[in-house]
């Protein structure tokens, strides 16, 4: 059996990094393609079909997660999801308000 394993790790974006994902936040467009953003389900800063071949790409080897962030053409992961309602989480990761 085959698992991936995602790891927390701070990445240091390179310079045009940061500027690159503030102007595609500002201007509506994927930091992957830099191509605006349509109404769809957008992941990561990027439009749900460039998210699908970053990770594609991550898990054959091409690149790392990391430098995706480093470079700027994928944005960090955010805390999101529904509280858990299940009992057996409630009393694992304690009630989040």
């Amino acid at each position: 059996m085959i698992a991936t394993i995602r790891r927390l790790a701070m990445v240091k974006m390179k310079r045009g990094a940061s500027a690159r994902v503030a102007k595609a936040k500002e201007e509506g467009l994927c930091v992957a393609c830099l191509k605006e953003l349509d109404t769809g389900r957008t992941i990561r800063g990027c439009h749900e079909r460039c998210a699908r071949a970053t990770t594609r790409a991550i898990e054959a080897g091409h690149f790392t997660e990391e430098q995706r962030i480093a470079e700027g053409k994928l944005c960090p992961a955010e805390t999101g999801g529904r509280p858990p309602s299940n009992p057996v989480s409630v009393e694992a990761y304690g009630e989040i308000p």
